[in-house]
């Protein structure tokens, strides 16, 4: 494979489009720093990324990728700025990413594949969530070119709706599986030991949601799955001070028996939230519609040997390999059996699951790049 990897080797310049990018906090924009960091390595690709002016730097100087953060709503009043960028950066491919928050309700992302295409450009898009009836209006704009089309989640095509089949016409379709967000820390026994007792206090296990805190991930589960009387809850992640969700969950925090017993960081740094994984008990994500391996936070637990609880439905049960247990949407007693059954179980590093996910995604894009190039 890599030999033939090397001898198909072209020189391509790569336009990643995202409304989201770090320091922006949306989980494709932290895909989209990954994927473009990781594409930027191998040899021959040069990446650029135009995204939302709210994306303060100008490049990343440790990778010299090239951003060019001009889009201010995404309407179709701006899509002259793409026009422009695309022309005086020329890039061979156009690949844009599909949902991101920066977008908003601007138009101009649905128009993005036709504008690429009547500059003459190859088209690759990623779609990292499902889309329903409803989207068909939007999803036709986007599906009228021939383009390159990447899931990350498996089973797309079967999970897609029979009426919406047709946006599949003139594409070529890779499933190139998500990775995570975050990077794997080694600690030491004695950090380990600090870091447990800031966040453990006086309870016994250490109990962490780790990710965006929205009511489809099922976060107010956690006060019926957890014991209050051994549990320590960590809520780790990005949260809406001002949602009517966020005032559900700090009511849980204020009363018995979780009051005192309860943490919310807020959004943690990479860093913070790997060295928070690594000494967890265990983590819990319930989410409401089922996880599977396109969610980051089950990569970025899996990476750094966390037991982790969350739901599925696809699947059931213990997996011994990844340290994961897969419940049934809803079901509180299995994950509370799961938790008391498995708590503690902490896996080791293994190359095979988790060495350099990113290098091997950028490859399979590469791949597809250079398919859907002219000879």
């Amino acid at each position: 494979m890599d030999g033939l990897y090397s001898q198909r080797r072209l020189k391509l310049r790569v336009l990643l489009i995202t409304g989201s990018f770090p320091p922006m906090r949306c989980g494709v924009g932290d895909y989209c720093y990954n994927l473009a960091k990781s594409l930027n390595a191998e040899s021959g690709v040069t990446i650029g990324i135009l995204t939302s002016t709210s994306v303060k730097i100008k490049t990343l100087s440790d990778s010299g990728i090239e951003l060019f953060p001009v889009i201010e709503t995404w309407s179709l009043i701006e899509a002259l700025k793409v026009i422009k960028i695309i022309l005086q950066w020329s890039p061979d491919i156009v690949h844009i990413q599909y949902p991101t928050q920066g977008y908003g309700n601007g138009l101009l992302p649905w128009m993005m594949p036709l504008i690429s295409f009547f500059l003459r450009k190859k088209v690759v898009q990623t779609w990292h969530e499902e889309y329903s009836r409803r989207n068909a209006p939007w999803l036709f704009l986007k599906s009228l070119v021939p383009s390159g089309l990447i899931f990350v989640r498996p089973q797309y095509k079967d999970n897609l709706h029979s009426h919406l089949r047709w946006v599949l016409w003139q594409k070529k379709i890779v499933f190139i599986p998500n990775a995570s967000a975050i990077p794997r820390v080694e600690l030491s026994a004695k950090l380990k030991n600090i870091l447990r007792n800031k966040y453990l206090k006086k309870q016994k296990r250490l109990i962490v949601f780790f990710g965006f805190v929205y009511p489809h991930k099922g976060i107010e589960l956690l006060f019926d799955i957890a014991d209050p009387n051994l549990d320590q809850i960590i809520i780790a992640g990005e949260i809406n001070d001002n949602s009517e969700y966020f005032h559900q969950i700090i009511k849980h925090t204020l009363i018995e028996p979780w009051k005192g017993k309860v943490t919310i960081t807020g959004f943690l740094s990479a860093k913070d939230a790997a060295e928070l994984l690594a000494v967890t008990d265990v983590v819990i994500l319930p989410f409401r519609a089922g996880g599977g391996e396109w969610n980051t936070s089950i990569h970025g637990a899996v990476l750094n040997g966390a037991f982790v609880i969350t739901t599925s439905l696809t699947q059931n049960g213990y997996d011994k390999k990844r340290n994961v247990y897969f419940a049934k949407v809803d079901d509180i007693q299995e994950m509370s059996l799961a938790l008391n059954t498995y708590t503690g179980c902490r896996r080791n590093y293994d190359v095979d699951i988790d060495g350099d996910e990113w290098k091997k995604i950028a490859k399979q894009h590469v791949f597809l790049y250079e398919d859907i190039l002219p000879n």
